[in-house]
């Protein structure tokens, strides 16, 4: 199982590829492959916002 770090950094490589940080998006158009984004939110316990935040493509609204 990859790591927290590895997850994030192969999901910001999908999502720029995609050129969205849609989840609906992402989960449409990921590669065979690429986990769901349920699983990403599952596994880092996050919501789809919180995990796109983490992946530095957002920042936060603070």
């Amino acid at each position: 199982m990859k790591s927290n770090e590895e997850t994030l950094e192969d999901l910001k490589k999908e999502l720029l590829r995609i050129g969205s940080t849609n989840q609906r998006d992402y989960d449409l158009l990921k590669r065979r492959g690429q986990v769901l984004s349920t699983a990403i939110c599952r596994r880092l316990k996050l919501s789809w916002p919180k995990v796109v935040e983490k992946t530095g493509l957002i920042s936060s609204k603070r």
